[in-house]
C-alpha cells in the first residue's frame, strides 16, 4: 500500500532540523513466555472488548476493571512506545506483526506512541513505506520517532528518506503535563552512538522547553549507563540531562527488556516487536506523581495478555541522586590509580569502581569492578591497577549504591604521562572529523561533519588556521585534486574543487544526490579525473567539474574507488563488485561478494564502504565483513581470498606485502599477488574503523576506533601500543606533516579536535 510522504501532517514542535534489578528483567524463559501462546486476530479489537478483558488480564494490569472505577483517578497520561520494528519488504510478517499489535494501541487512544528507532532493517525507501502501511492511519498523527543505528549504518542520504517520512530527526513537544525530548546521537555510516558538543546543545535546548516543575522523558535508540557503553559520550549528556527535570529515559537497541535507576531517573529499554509482537503502555494517574509501565503482548490467536514492569516516580531527587558524590577523583602512580569518592550527609551502601572500558566499542560490559572502602570524612576510596594503561587520556567509573538498589554513577579523567609519545597540540573544529584529513604543504586540509573545511598551518608544536569555508556536512576525507586544487565531498549532494591556498571556490559540481564517498583522482588519458559516487550512481568528471560520464551502480557506496587509468573498480551496496572502462564509464565485468539473496543482506555483506587497493601486477583488492578477496583488475577473477572483516580499515601496501587489519584491530601481512601469510599477530587496538594504517619508514602507525595509537613493525609484524591519544572514537586516517626531527602525525576525531601526536 502506497502513502504520500508526510510532508504536510502535523509535527510537535521540533528543535533544529543498564541494566536494572533482576527483578525487573525478563529471563530468557520468561521472554520465551511472554513470546508465545495462542495466536490472536486484530479485527474486531476495541477499547471497549480490553478493557472488558481486565479481569482475565494477568498480574500487574493497569486498566481500570469493573468495580475498581469509584477508587481509580481518571488517567492524565496515556502513552505508548514501541521499538526496533526493523520493517524489511523481504519479511512481510514483521509488517503484519506489528500492525496487529499497533491495531491494539489504536484502540487504547493514546496521547502519544513513541518510537525509539530502527525503524527499518537499513533505512530504505520502501522499508519506510512497508513500515507506513503497518501503522493505522488514526495513529498517524500521534506517532513519534526517532532514528535508530540501522537508519543511519548504511544511509548515503544523510537521513534525508528518514526526514521526509518522520520530519527531523530531534524533537521536544509536551503532552498531559510530562515534557519529552526525542535524541538522536546517532552517526551517519556509524554503528554506534555520540552526541558531540552539538548533540549536547540539541538536548539541553529541548529540555530548556519544559516548564518549571514538568518532568521529562527522554526517548531515544541507545541505552545509557549501567553495562551500555553504545554512546561514547554518555557521562556527557547524563551530566547535562541532571540539570534538568528529566526522569525517565526510553531506548531499544539491544532487544531486551531491562529497568534501571541511576543518576535520577528510570530507564526502559525496550524488546524489539518483531520476535513478539508487543508494545509498552504508560500512564499517568492524577492522585499519583508516577508513571505505571506494563507490556504488552499481542499474539497471533487469542487476546493480549499485560505483564507488569515497573513504576517510573516522576518526583524529584529519587533514583540515586541521595548518593551522588560531592566529588570524585583519579589520581595516576607508576603501577595504581588511587581512586576517591567524597560524600555529603547520606551514605551510599557500598561504592565501586573500574577503569573504563575504552575498547568496549558499541557493546555492553558487565566490567571488572573493584569496591571503595569507606574512611574518614565521608570519603571511600581505593586503588586500581594501572601497569597495564599506556600514557594519555583515561577516564575511570565511579558508582555508588543507595539503600534501595538505585545508583548513581560518576566519571573521573585522568592523564597518564611517560616520556615519549605525547599530544603536542589540539585544535577545535565546528563538527566532528569523520571524514580523514589531506597533508598539504606545511600542513593538512580537515573537513567536518557540519561543513567546516580549514586549512591548518602546522609546526610541530603548533596549528594556526590558514582558512576556513563552508560547504554542506562532509562524511568523507577530502582528496587533493592536482597542486593547487583539492576536492570536497558533500551530502549536500554537491562535489566542491577549493583552491588549496586559499580556500576560493574553484567550481562545484551537483551530482543530483548526496555525495557520502570518498573521491579518487586517477590520471585517465593523461588528465586528472575525479571518480566519485553519489547515491546509486558513479560519477566521472574532468579535473574543472565537467561530467566526462556517470553509470548507475546498482546501490549506495560510500567507500572509495580504484582507477588504474585503464579501468574503475568500485562496490556496490546490492552485493557486487563493478568494473568501468575509465574514459567511457561502459561496463567491463562484476563480481558477486556474496550469495544472499535478500537486498539488505546483500548490502551489508558486500563492499558498499570498502576503501578497494589496486595491487601489484594487475590485481585489485576488495574487501568486505566476510573476508578480503584479489581480483584480477582486467578480468575480475579471483586470484585469492581471506577470510577476517577487512572492510572497515583501509590495507597498506609496501614493499614488505599486504598489511590487513580486522575490525577487531588484528593484523596480518600478505603477499599481494597470491594471498600467502607472511606474518600474523595478535590485536594491536581493540577496534579498528576506517581509519587506516599509516606508513613511517618501517613501521605502520595505526590509530583505532577508541583512540588508540600504536606501531607496527611492517617486516616482523611485532607491535607496541604508544598513547591513548583521546577518550573520543576516531574514525579519520592520519596524516604525517614535518620532516625530520619536526614531524608529527596529526588526527581527527569524532569530539571535533584536531589532535598532533609526536614522540612516537
Amino acid at each position: 500500500m502506497a502513502f504520500p510522504h508526510p510532508s504536510t501532517r502535523g509535527h510537535a514542535p521540533v528543535l533544529y532540523g543498564s541494566y536494572g534489578r533482576p527483578g525487573c528483567t525478563l529471563s530468557a524463559r520468561d521472554e520465551e513466555t511472554a513470546m508465545t501462546g495462542p495466536a490472536y486476530s486484530s479485527s474486531g479489537v476495541t477499547r471497549r472488548r480490553l478493557l472488558a478483558m481486565g479481569g482475565a488480564l494477568s498480574a500487574g494490569a493497569l486498566l481500570p476493571q469493573a468495580g475498581a472505577a469509584a477508587a481509580a483517578a481518571a488517567p492524565t497520561l496515556r502513552f505508548a512506545m514501541v521499538t526496533d520494528t526493523h520493517a524489511n519488504v523481504t519479511l512481510p510478517q514483521r509488517s503484519a506483526d506489528l500492525r496487529r499489535a499497533l491495531d491494539v494501541v489504536s484502540s487504547l487512544r493514546p496521547d502519544v506512541v513513541l518510537h525509539c528507532g530502527d525503524i527499518t532493517d537499513y533505512g530504505a525507501g520502501d522499508e519506510f513505506a512497508a513500515y507506513r502501511a503497518s501503522v493505522p492511519n488514526g495513529l498517524w498523527d500521534r506517532m513519534k520517532h526517532v532514528p535508530g543505528n540501522h537508519e543511519s549504518r548504511w544511509d548515503a542520504t544523510g537521513l534525508a528518506d528518514y526526514r521526509r517520512w518522520f520530519g527531523p530527526e530531534w524533537s521536544s513537544f509536551a503532552v498531559g503535563g510530562v515534557h519529552f525530548a526525542g535524541l538522536a546521537p546517532v552517526q551517519l555510516l556509524q554503528e554506534p552512538g555520540y552526541f558531540g558538543r552539538e548533540g549536547l546543545d540539541r538536548v539541553r535546548a529541548a529540555l530548556s522547553e519544559a516548564r518549571t516543575g514538568t518532568p521529562a522523558v527522554c526517548f531515544l535508540h541507545y541505552p545509557l549507563g549501567g553495562r551500555n557503553y553504545f554512546v561514547n559520550d554518555t557521562d556527557d549528556v547524563l551530566t547535562v540531562i541532571q540539570q534538568y527535570s528529566v526522569r525517565a529515559v526510553l531506548a531499544g537497541h539491544v532487544h531486551q527488556e531491562s529497568v534501571s535507576r541511576f543518576n535520577g531517573l528510570t530507564q526502559v529499554s525496550g524488546i524489539n516487536t518483531y520476535n513478539g509482537p508487543s508494545f509498552y503502555w504508560f500512564e499517568r494517574t492524577t492522585d499519583g506523581g508516577s508513571l505505571t509501565v506494563t507490556r504488552w503482548t499481542v499474539p497471533a490467536v487469542g487476546e493480549p495478555t499485560q505483564q507488569a514492569v515497573t513504576s517510573i516516580d516522576l518526583a524529584p531527587g529519587q533514583n540515586g541522586l541521595d548518593v551522588r558524590p560531592a566529588q570524585v577523583a583519579a589520581v595516576p602512580g607508576p603501577e595504581q590509580v588511587t581512586v576517591s569518592a567524597r560524600f555529603g550527609q547520606e551514605t551510599p551502601a557500598s561504592v565501586s569502581a573500574q577503569l573504563y572500558p575504552q575498547g568496549v566499542f558499541g557493546g555492553t560490559s558487565d566490567g571488572q569492578w573493584t569496591p571503595l572502602v569507606a574512611g574518614a570524612g565521608a570519603t571511600w576510596s581505593a586503588t586500581l591497577p594501572s601497569a597495564a594503561l599506556v600514557p594519555g587520556e583515561h577516564r575511570v567509573q565511579i558508582r555508588s549504591v543507595s539503600g534501595d538498589g538505585a545508583r548513581y554513577e560518576s566519571v573521573a579523567r585522568m592523564t597518564i604521562t611517560a616520556p615519549g609519545p605525547r599530544i603536542a597540540w589540539s585544535h577545535r573544529l565546528d563538527g566532528a572529523v569523520q571524514g580523514g584529513l589531506l597533508g598539504v604543504p606545511e600542513g593538512v586540509v580537515a573537513a567536518t561533519t557540519t561543513g567546516e573545511i580549514a586549512r591548518l598551518e602546522t609546526t610541530e608544536h603548533s596549528a594556526r588556521p590558514r582558512w576556513s569555508r563552508r560547504v554542506g556536512p562532509v562524511l568523507r576525507a577530502p582528496a587533493a585534486l592536482d597542486e593547487g586544487r583539492l576536492v570536497v565531498p558533500s551530502i549536500d549532494h554537491n562535489l566542491y574543487a577549493l583552491r588549496t591556498e586559499d580556500g576560493a571556490l574553484a567550481w562545484r559540481s551537483d551530482l543530483g544526490a548526496p555525495v557520502a564517498a570518498t573521491p579518487t583522482v586517477a590520471p585517465v588519458d593523461g588528465e586528472p579525473t575525479v571518480l566519485v559516487a553519489a547515491g546509486n550512481r558513479l560519477h566521472a568528471l574532468t579535473s574543472d567539474g565537467r561530467q566526462r560520464w556517470a553509470v548507475d551502480n546498482g546501490g549506495m557506496f560510500a567507500g572509495r574507488a580504484a582507477c588504474d587509468g585503464t579501468r574503475v573498480v568500485v562496490g556496490s551496496g546490492d552485493g557486487l563488485v563493478r568494473a568501468y572502462d575509465a574514459r567511457t564509464g561502459a561496463r567491463l565485468w562484476t563480481f558477486e561478494t556474496n550469495t544472499r539473496t535478500a537486498p539488505y543482506q546483500r548490502l551489508i555483506y558486500g563492499a558498499w564502504g570498502d576503501t578497494i587497493e589496486l595491487l601489484p601486477g594487475g590485481g585489485v583488492l576488495v574487501s568486505t565483513v566476510s573476508g578480503a578477496v584479489a581480483l584480477d583488475a582486467a578480468t575480475g577473477a579471483v586470484r585469492w581470498r581471506r577470510a577476517g572483516s577487512y572492510i572497515y580499515t583501509p590495507a597498506l601496501v609496501t614493499e614488505h606485502g599486504c598489511l590487513l587489519v580486522t575490525e577487531f584491530g588484528i593484523p596480518s601481512c600478505v603477499d599481494p599477488t597470491t594471498g600467502a601469510t607472511r606474518w600474523s599477530g595478535a590485536s594491536v587496538v581493540p577496534r579498528s574503523f576506517e581509519a587506516g594504517p599509516v606508513r613511517d619508514g618501517s613501521n605502520a602507525l595505526l590509530l583505532g576506533a577508541a583512540g588508540l595509537l600504536a606501531r607496527i613493525d611492517l617486516a616482523t609484524g611485532a607491535s607496541t601500543p604508544l598513547l591513548q591519544t583521546s577518550t573520543a572514537n576516531t574514525f579519520a586516517t592520519p596524516v604525517i606533516v614535518g620532516a625530520g626531527g619536526q614531524r608529527a602525525l596529526v588526527a581527527g576525531y569524532q569530539d571535533g579536535v584536531v589532535r598532533a601526536i609526536t614522540g612516537w
